[in-house]
């Protein structure tokens, strides 16, 4: 009896955690990710983050999302690496990838060989010497007044050891930012607690438009970020979007297509291809989000009716220590 009482009493996001084991683990094969760490990081960061527990009890279907994020673009969650975090935004809980995340992402697929984001002030020593050559900057790291802040650059060295570089400035940063829906609604979210980690990640998601192979898993990492309200990188030549895709807006002949694709993915198991073939597909805003909503949706659906044996749910786990270092 006091066994059963336990297993009743085992929160939705615990449950939840367990659901995403299958799909995640389907997902993963291309990119390497370890469910048993990773289940064992989100569970940490439930237990630690009490805000973060109540927000995937609500909506456990966001935290699902969030960890079949994390496994199609193969990066970890392991909170001493500080590469990506689950976080409670807006009554869901998002992957939030740190500009540290893109960066390995970036690394692994073989963009780059490395890169690293720098911010500008005014009284800092800073010479352009083009977008082939490291710029001279020169700055105090301990002085905690350099002056008005300037802009950002993006120093990466290239697969055949070139070095490329991108500069933005501080306006076209603030742009990015104003497009952020929580900062623009609320002035609050990782744009006022993160504010320099969060320009890093901006630069550097503009200039990975400039290195070469940076479609894929970068790709699809970035693109994670600005559908969760980050904002947009305004590049020259590119014109921000007036608006978010709206799914509602997708064509009948579109419906029908995802309606046959579905059932085949229900069929054969394939979530992953479906929703990568849909990306690839529809090239309207509108009808991608109706196809990818639709195929998600229809994926999670399938993973709840599956029932749990009882003796697969994971007992409380209360001795896992607190994460080290700060999150971003």
């Amino acid at each position: 009896m006091a066994n059963q009482m336990q297993r009743r009493e085992v929160p939705p996001w615990r449950q939840m955690i367990l659901k995403s084991k299958d799909p995640f683990q389907e997902i993963a094969r291309r990119t390497g990710l370890d469910f048993s760490s990773e289940q064992v990081f989100a569970v940490q960061a439930c237990l630690n983050n009490s805000i973060l527990a109540e927000t995937a009890n609500k909506n456990p279907d966001s935290l699902r999302l969030a960890l079949l994020n994390s496994a199609a673009v193969g990066i970890s969650i392991n909170p001493a690496e500080k590469l990506a975090y689950l976080v409670p935004r807006d009554g869901q809980v998002i992957l939030d990838i740190s500009y540290r995340g893109l960066i390995k992402i970036a690394a692994d697929i073989g963009a780059i060989k490395w890169a690293k984001a720098e911010l500008v002030y005014a009284q800092d020593r800073f010479v352009s010497r083009g977008p082939g050559q490291a710029p001279l900057h020169e700055y105090d790291p301990f002085d905690d007044d350099r002056g008005e802040f300037r802009g950002a650059y993006c120093l990466a060295k290239l697969p055949d050891s070139s070095m490329l570089v991108e500069f933005m400035k501080a306006a076209d940063i603030w742009k990015v930012r104003d497009m952020s829906l929580l900062y623009a609604r609320k002035k609050k979210g990782p744009w006022v607690d993160w504010q320099d980690e969060m320009i890093k990640k901006t630069v550097i998601k503009r200039a990975a438009k400039t290195w070469p192979h940076s479609g894929g898993r970068l790709a699809e990492a970035i693109q994670i970020l600005n559908d969760q309200g980050e904002g947009l990188p305004a590049i020259e030549g590119e014109s921000a979007p007036v608006a978010p895709p709206n799914p509602d807006n997708a064509s009948e002949q579109t419906r029908k297509t995802v309606s046959m694709l579905v059932e085949r993915a229900a069929a054969s198991k394939m979530w992953a291809a479906a929703e990568q073939y849909v990306t690839d597909r529809f090239e309207h805003p509108d009808d991608r989000a109706y196809a990818i909503r639709a195929i998600r949706a229809a994926k999670s659906q399938h993973a709840q009716a599956e029932e749990i044996p009882p003796e697969d749910i994971p007992p409380p786990v209360d001795d896992i220590p607190p994460p080290e270092g700060d999150s971003e």
